[in-house]
């Protein structure tokens, strides 16, 4: 079934059908799904929701215009100064995986490093509200942001706001995703898995980032740091000595792929050269052209 742009389609039809193919490649049908264009416009939105509800249901003015089951129904979802906190499930640059629990007591969820990945399962089972990009491991587009409110959690006064603010995104990125999804070459999530890694040449480094991510972390002088090439699976944090490798297999989300002899070596290789060739590392390519699982 094809997903791209259709010509006379308006933009909610669009975004109802970028909807439906989320819920279905994501397994999110015990949401309900909302488009921002990016995380900044996201927090601001869903500060000025949850503070307008902070205020109905501590005014007895609103009353009459809530049923009063809607305002019980709300979560608290914690407000600083009026302004909620996006709280990452995965924590960088130390690469450590905050309970979803703790995450939900401080904010909403920010789920960028999780969704679409090998942590995906567990935020969709647990997580009542989170947002994340669309262009990390789903490598969809990265001119939209998805809010996920988890039905039964929420009222329809929330839904009906998000969706009415949606109606001011254009259709030039909706498109973008629909048409990414109708690539014959796209798959859905990022099934790479990394274990603890060590290496003993031509430098002794332990890896510091918790077994089981696409990626592995580890602490590296920033001197060294410094003279290594850009790369697309490299990220840096000199000022944090901080040394980030990711890992990219792409799936369909049944099985995940270990990559930790994988990055072993390209690690070795980084630390040998410099990253000055990598053609000669032998790296696959960059987003969308990694290998597939299944």
């Amino acid at each position: 079934m094809a997903h791209g742009p259709l010509s006379s389609e308006t933009s909610a039809e669009a975004r109802h059908r970028l909807r439906l193919a989320l819920s279905r490649f994501y397994r999110l049908e015990q949401f309900d799904l909302f488009f921002a264009p990016s995380l900044h416009v996201a927090q601001v939105l869903l500060s000025q929701l949850f503070l307008r509800q902070e205020q109905a249901r501590n005014q007895h003015r609103y009353a009459s215009r809530y049923p009063v089951t809607e305002l019980n129904n709300l979560p608290a979802v914690p407000l600083i100064a009026g302004t909620i906190r996006l709280v990452p499930h995965v924590e960088l640059p130390n690469g450590r995986v905050r309970p979803l629990q703790d995450c939900q007591n401080q904010g909403v969820t920010e789920a960028s490093e999780s969704f679409a990945s090998v942590l995906h399962q567990k935020l969709i089972d647990e997580a009542h509200l989170f947002v994340t990009r669309l262009d990390r491991h789903a490598e969809i587009c990265s001119d939209l942001v998805l809010v996920a409110l988890r039905t039964h959690d929420f009222s329809t006064l929330v839904r009906s706001e998000l969706r009415l603010f949606e109606q001011g995104l254009t259709l030039t990125a909706t498109h973008e995703a629909l048409r990414r999804i109708d690539d014959s070459q796209w798959r859905p999530y990022n099934a790479a898995t990394v274990d603890a890694l060590s290496l003993s040449a031509p430098l002794s480094l332990n890896s510091c980032h918790q077994p089981g991510l696409p990626f592995a972390s580890f602490n590296v002088p920033p001197s060294l740091i410094a003279a290594l090439s850009d790369a697309e699976d490299v990220v840096k944090w000199p000022q944090l000595a901080r040394l980030q490798l990711t890992a990219n297999v792409r799936g369909s989300g049944k099985k995940s792929v270990n990559m930790t002899h994988h990055l072993s070596r390209r690690l070795q290789f980084l630390l040998s050269t410099g990253g000055k060739s990598e053609k000669a590392a032998g790296r696959p390519g960059g987003s969308g052209s990694g290998p597939k699982s299944d």
